[in-house]
């Protein structure tokens, strides 16, 4: 008897910690498992730069659709800089002088329309009347929220975005490119953003 209520409890134990350590949704347990890498650094470098003109990035028409909100021009904006401000961190670009006519024609052409991203080929254009042999673009393929979480107190929702992020780096004159993708994590459009960026930038620095 003894023996099989000494069971009984272990099995109620083992239950219960399944259920309170367990019972998770996808997109809360992607976001446990990313906290870990919300700080996101760049190996040290101190060789020469690269010289290259940055682009607005894309919006694909499948993140708008399902998310209009994203569609605003101050989003995309946001988003450009964040990836601006990534590559300055790794020490290894320097920028062409941006001309304000041009990014914002891209900008209302690949983000506010939901185009995705800009074409090679307009890169490469666009990459020789800014005067760079390296062009950065790429788009954001990939945009969720929400999620919800089951503990020991019932269910308790949140709020966790989502942002998938490539990057690509072209070379003007021999149109090789190399690309980098991250996901990132937040409580607001703008951490997700500057994850998801960061960790696309250090996939691209390492396969440069």
């Amino acid at each position: 008897m003894c023996n099989t209520r000494f069971l009984v409890v272990v099995l109620g134990l083992l239950l219960a910690g399944c259920l309170s350590g367990c019972a998770r949704t996808y997109v809360d347990k992607e976001a446990d498992a990313f906290s870990s890498e919300q700080h996101i650094s760049f190996p040290a470098y101190s060789g020469p730069k690269t010289v290259v003109a940055v682009l607005p990035l894309g919006l694909s028409r499948r993140a708008a659709d399902r998310y209009p909100q994203l569609l605003k021009k101050s989003v995309g904006f946001g988003v450009h800089n964040e990836l601006v401000e990534a590559l300055y961190d790794t020490h290894r670009f320097r920028f062409v002088e941006e001309k304000p006519d041009i990014i914002k024609d891209v900008m209302d052409r690949q983000w506010m329309s939901a185009a995705g991203m800009v074409s090679q080929s307009k890169a490469i254009e666009l990459g020789r009347v800014l005067g760079a042999s390296k062009v950065i673009y790429g788009e954001v393929y990939d945009f969720a929220q929400g999620g919800e979480s089951i503990g020991p107190g019932g269910v308790s929702r949140g709020f966790n975005i989502r942002m998938a992020v490539q990057v690509r780096f072209v070379d003007v004159e021999t149109l090789e490119y190399v690309p980098g993708s991250g996901t990132g994590y937040g409580r607001s459009v703008g951490e997700a953003s500057r994850n998801a960026i960061r960790a696309a930038v250090l996939k691209l620095i390492k396969r440069l």
